[in-house]
């Protein structure tokens, strides 16, 4: 593949707008692809990234597209049966969080894919904050061997703002990045496992009040209900012996600032990753130190004190990547973690569903 002469934009919410299209739209700019066009269900919204971005919209059915490259920012459940549809059509697929939310689903993208060279890099995003990075080196030179790994993403009040963001849950949604970086990051993918899962602090506010104030809001005359949830809590014992803990919350009760955490628990040493992960404003004023290694006798050695404020960073690395990995042929190892993610949230569902333990397998 070119680094995509004529690329696809499908879905132009507040994702597309605030990084994809800028990004596109740069890239051809500077002669990286040669045209730029946008589809969206609603037309008006697709009217209107087409104007501001300088774009032609397509109508017509993706096959009829001729379309290099398909970046996919639709809402969650559409991301799995878009892709292979794209990939169908000869395209190269870059493709939003999450991949998809069943495990079949999954498997059906990566089987398509290695039958199209591995076409396919899904966005998970961060895995490019410059943290991941040296987290990765401290566990290779530092901590030793993953035992237990603890990772919560709360906040205080950062709903999706649309019907399509909030439909997955927040599993789906906040827990799809954290469950990514526990099994990316040491590099756990490959295993079995039982998973077990609990919803948290069901929703009692209004979700007018509670909306992430970062995303563009729906139209007026458009009703996005409240979820039932605003938080979860869920746990994997792998066969290896490793142990996942994950809680992630819309709207945490009792919080006064967002705040992202993740603990690796290795042979040697504690490594602690303090942050805000996203787009909320609280970004801009979490304290440092953003990572540091406990050692086994609690003497503490900060690693970075100060971290990204702008998460524009990050979103511009990965679709830096995207390109690269889809130039290169190289798309095939992402492609195979997000699969593994995707089989552990899938087995995570089930459990919220049954209220029992669900077995998973992450080999691919």
């Amino acid at each position: 593949m070119s680094r995509g002469r004529r690329v696809l934009v499908v879905g132009c919410g507040w994702i597309s707008r605030l990084v994809h299209l800028p990004y596109l739209a740069g890239l051809r700019a500077t002669g990286g692809l040669r045209s730029l066009y946008v589809a969206d269900t609603d037309p008006e919204r697709a009217a209107r990234a087409a104007r501001d971005f300088d774009a032609e919209m397509y109508t017509g059915p993706l096959e009829g597209a001729g379309a290099d490259l398909v970046l996919a920012a639709t809402p969650p459940v559409s991301h799995a049966a878009l892709t292979l549809q794209a990939l169908a059509a000869g395209a190269r697929v870059i493709v939003e969080k999450p991949l998809a939310l069943t495990v079949e689903d999954a498997a059906a993208v990566l089987a398509a894919a290695r039958r199209h060279e591995g076409g396919v890099y899904p966005l998970y995003t961060m895995r490019h904050r410059p943290e991941a990075a040296l987290i990765r080196q401290a566990l290779a030179q530092r901590i030793g061997p993953a035992r237990e790994i603890r990772a919560s993403w709360l906040r205080r009040d950062g709903v999706p703002a649309t019907q399509g963001g909030m439909e997955p849950g927040v599993l789906w949604d906040l827990g799809s990045h954290l469950v990514d970086l526990a099994l990316w990051l040491p590099d756990w993918c490959g295993a079995t496992g039982t998973a077990r899962a609990e919803h948290q602090h069901p929703a009692a506010a209004t979700i007018g009040d509670l909306r992430a104030g970062w995303q563009c809001q729906e139209p007026a005359d458009q009703v996005v209900p409240a979820p039932k949830w605003h938080g979860v809590r869920a746990e994997a014992t792998l066969d290896a012996g490793h142990l996942l803990r994950v809680e992630a919350s819309w709207a945490a009760p009792g919080i006064r600032r967002d705040l992202s955490r993740i603990d690796i628990i290795g042979e040697r040493a504690t490594l602690t990753w303090r942050t805000v992960l996203g787009w909320s404003p609280d970004r801009r004023t979490v304290p440092g130190p953003a990572l540091w290694i406990t050692d086994v006798e609690g003497r503490e050695q900060v690693l970075l004190h100060d971290q990204p404020r702008d998460p524009r960073v990050e979103y511009t690395a990965q679709l830096d990547a995207a390109f690269a990995a889809l130039i290169s042929g190289d798309a095939v190892g992402p492609l195979e973690a997000a699969c593994a993610s995707t089989a552990l949230l899938h087995a995570m569902r089930t459990s919220l569903d049954t209220a029992a333990p669900a077995p998973f397998d992450i080999r691919n």
